[in-house]
């Protein structure tokens, strides 16, 4: 058994050996600029960028022209929330990811309004408070598809409804939940998205821009996207992506389950075998891989490098550098001791059944010194 063992799902995937291959060919042998239509070797990248759109509308239930590829879903963030100007309203929660509220707080100090829903205590953020917070100069919702630690799953078919009843518009950031959980784009305006959380590369994301709706982009300079992103597109990119996208279509009914079950049986174990375990977020409605537990009496920085046969994180990558609980655990009624102790376990596809007894097994292990230590 290759180790460690890698069970930071969310944070990145590997890229998925069919994507490569389908991404190969456009480092070299088809090298050309899809702007550059007037030669053969530009129209073969321009049809290729178009394929992999048509590939990825369909997956999400949307037209083709509605799909823009971007940097990747923090880029796709920042465009849609430039939709917000001074003296409207942008209403978002206070479990988003730092893409979402690194540009909410700028946009606060360049005079819009930002109002944060709290979430219950499973993260869940209710149409009510939706509801009771907006306003006639609300001009952006701004609600994640799925958490990215504790793993839970946005009513979003409901609250964008809301929205597009009462003429607001309506963003989700399904980074964390596109090609794991069905997403209800119906009534939604804006969504973002990212190829690395798919089996895809680095680099490359999309952003779903509702046909009527325009938002400035972020970087300016060229015509590329129609307007929405400028910048030569990244073709052996967006390859990866449509190809990833493709192959999540193919693949999650069948995942998601298997996943789900997975996860299950680690909970099970740790609530079971371990003392002073307690799960953060919901017990039901959760991203399949996903599991997010605290250890009483444990730092988890300490227990990660301890666990030396896996890879693991206490959270956010992007978030990772930072010191002090989790703004996702506190806005759930965490405590900042169970915050600070706290496991993100993210399952994917290379996961079985025996990864999960040794990670279990390590554990108990891992726990009981640590806890020994600190007693001494």
């Amino acid at each position: 058994m290759r180790l460690p063992i890698y069970l930071d799902h969310h944070a990145t995937t590997p890229v998925d050996p069919a994507v490569l291959a389908k991404m190969l060919p456009y480092f070299t042998e088809h090298f050309g600029n899809p702007a550059s239509i007037t030669h053969g070797h530009g129209r073969k990248a321009s049809t290729a960028v178009e394929d992999a759109r048509i590939a990825i509308g369909r997956f999400f239930g949307v037209l083709p022209p509605e799909i823009y590829f971007t940097a990747g879903a923090t880029e796709s963030n920042n465009i849609a929330l430039n939709l917000v100007q001074p003296g409207q309203q942008l209403i978002t929660s206070a479990v988003e990811h730092k893409s979402i509220l690194a540009p909410a707080e700028r946009l606060r100090k360049r005079g819009a309004e930002v109002a944060f829903l709290a979430p219950d205590r499973e993260g869940v953020i209710h149409p009510e408070a939706l509801l009771a917070e907006l306003k006639p100069s609300t001009r952006l919702v701004s609600i994640e598809a799925a958490n990215g630690e504790i793993g839970t799953i946005q009513n979003i078919a409901e609250l964008s409804r809301v929205c597009r009843e009462r003429g607001v518009l309506f963003h989700t950031d399904m980074t964390q939940a596109a090609g794991k959980v069905r997403v209800d784009l119906s009534h939604v305006d804006l969504a973002s998205f990212s190829a690395h959380k798919v089996y895809g590369p680095k680099g490359i994301g999309g952003l779903f821009v509702r046909r009527g709706v325009r938002s400035d982009p972020v970087v300016i300079g060229g015509g590329q996207e129609r307007g929405v992103r400028a910048g030569t597109v990244n073709v052996p990119g967006v390859m990866g992506l449509g190809a990833a996208i493709q192959l999540r279509a193919a693949e999650m009914d069948e995942e998601a389950p298997r996943l789900a079950a997975l996860r299950d049986s680690l909970r099970a174990a740790l609530l079971a075998e371990i003392d002073g375990v307690s799960v953060n977020g919901p017990r039901e409605l959760r991203l399949p891989g996903n599991l997010n537990v605290s250890f009483d009496r444990i730092e988890a920085d300490s227990l990660i490098l301890a666990m030396k046969h896996f890879s693991l994180s206490s959270g956010s990558a992007c978030s990772a550098g930072e010191r002090g609980p989790s703004h996702v655990l506190r806005a759930i009624g965490v405590s900042d001791d169970a915050a600070l102790g706290s496991i993100r376990f993210g399952l994917g596809k290379s996961n079985t059944a025996e990864h999960i007894e040794m990670l279990v097994d390590d554990l108990k292990r891992v726990v009981r010194k640590l806890r020994e230590i600190s007693a001494a």
